[in-house]
């Protein structure tokens, strides 16, 4: 079985897809080149929350973020 990796973009494109992926680990890309790791808690029309390997919640607004990667099963 192999995995896919589903790339999201633009911010639009993010704000409209995020919800699917609540629950599942993700990486972001920050517009200042930071990637952060960890489960997608909660999205709203404006910010997401994070929870990462340390089991701290983080808020990013997604006018920050650059790019979201998703891995699935393909």
């Amino acid at each position: 079985m192999s995995t896919k990796q589903l790339r999201l973009s633009d911010t639009e494109q993010i704000r409209k897809r995020i919800t699917e992926f609540l629950g599942k680990k993700i990486n972001i890309v920050l517009t200042d080149d930071t990637a952060m790791v960890g489960e997608l808690a909660a999205a709203n029309a404006t910010e997401i929350t994070l929870v990462n390997m340390r089991q701290k919640k983080m808020i990013y607004r997604l006018n920050t973020i650059a790019e979201v990667y998703v891995d699935t099963r393909a």
